[in-house]
């Protein structure tokens, strides 16, 4: 393929990755009043929200079925990352990577589960008692609000992915288990940084709750480099 085609093969993979998270999303808006009383019970006991627009709620509708769309949808995204670069893989490695699809999307929900039972509780129990310790009475707006649990709850997504994404990188000869093994230091510098960056209030709680499961889950991607890459490493 020349340079031009290779473009437009990337233009039209893009295209299939937006259409379908865009799918999904318009797919789940109708359903967005339930999921969003859901998180109000779930994480916001005991707040009372407000609007301070008359858009306001409809906003909040959008962001939550974008997150819907992006998860039920990333294995199709990362499908397309593969398709775009599967001409240049050996015929056996790209029998065997179209199998981390289903993978992705268990990760997708482990990452979800994890933020909604562990992180997000712990979190807003731990910022609520911080306002109260210090005389003060919130007033919670509904888009800030559900904006930070939607933003918490993606990162955490996206960010169970990281196996995935090193066992993939792995398959095509990019990394290994001992080049992983020896950047540790390297990626606990990088984990640290991303975490501070991504975290959506700045909070060191929230930076050091997204610090630990990346540390986890990178030597868990080691392991699972260890265990993958003897089987479907190119020769």
């Amino acid at each position: 393929m020349t340079f031009t085609e290779h473009l437009a093969e990337l233009r039209r993979r893009l295209l299939v990755s937006i259409l379908a998270v865009g799918v999904v999303a318009i797919a789940a808006f109708p359903a967005m009043g339930v999921i969003l009383r859901f998180v109000e019970h779930a994480f916001l006991r005991g707040i009372t929200l407000h609007v301070f627009s008359p858009a306001e709620t409809i906003r909040v509708d959008l962001k939550l079925s974008l997150l819907v769309g992006v998860v039920v949808a990333f294995p199709i995204v990362l499908y397309e990352l593969y398709a775009f670069i599967a001409p240049a893989l050996d015929r056996r490695i790209r029998s065997r990577i179209v199998w981390y699809a289903l993978p992705s999307f268990v990760m997708s929900a482990l990452g979800l589960a994890f933020c909604g039972f562990v992180v997000l509780p712990f979190v807003m129990h731990a910022l609520l008692r911080f306002n109260e310790s210090a005389g003060l009475i919130g007033t919670y707006q509904l888009e800030p609000t559900i904006g930070f649990i939607t933003l918490l709850l993606g990162i955490f997504a996206i960010m169970f992915q990281l196996p995935i994404v090193l066992a993939i990188l792995a398959s095509v000869g990019l990394v290994n288990a001992r080049m992983l093994t020896r950047a540790w230091r390297h990626a606990t510098i990088i984990i640290v940084i991303a975490a501070a960056i991504a975290a959506p209030d700045g909070n060191p709680l929230t930076m050091g709750l997204l610090a630990l499961p990346l540390l986890t889950l990178y030597a868990l991607s080691v392991f699972v480099v260890r265990l993958t890459q003897p089987r479907i490493a190119p020769h």
